[in-house]
């Protein structure tokens, strides 16, 4: 996903840089392909932090829960992890 809205970001921008006459196709009115390509910028970042809170949610936040459960269990026995390091 990172390399797809890496080249989505970077075709975007080489687009603007220097293709001004395919930026400045007019689809409706005042409306050219350049500003619905940069509102869709907006609209691929936020797509892809939903995913992102989607999958921290489910896959790393209890991973991080139970981790911090184990060692704060093991901060109570006075172990500290010691048997760990061996």
């Amino acid at each position: 996903m990172t390399v797809a809205f890496l080249v989505w970001y970077v075709l975007f921008v080489v687009l603007g840089a220097f293709f001004h006459d395919v930026m400045s196709i007019r689809l409706i009115g005042n409306i050219n392909l350049g500003l619905v390509l940069g509102l869709l910028q907006f609209v691929s970042t936020f797509a892809i932090t939903a995913a992102y809170v989607q999958f921290a949610n489910k896959k790393l936040d209890p991973r991080a829960a139970a981790m911090r459960e184990r060692l704060e269990a093991e901060a109570g026995d006075g172990r500290h992890g010691e048997e760990e390091i061996r």
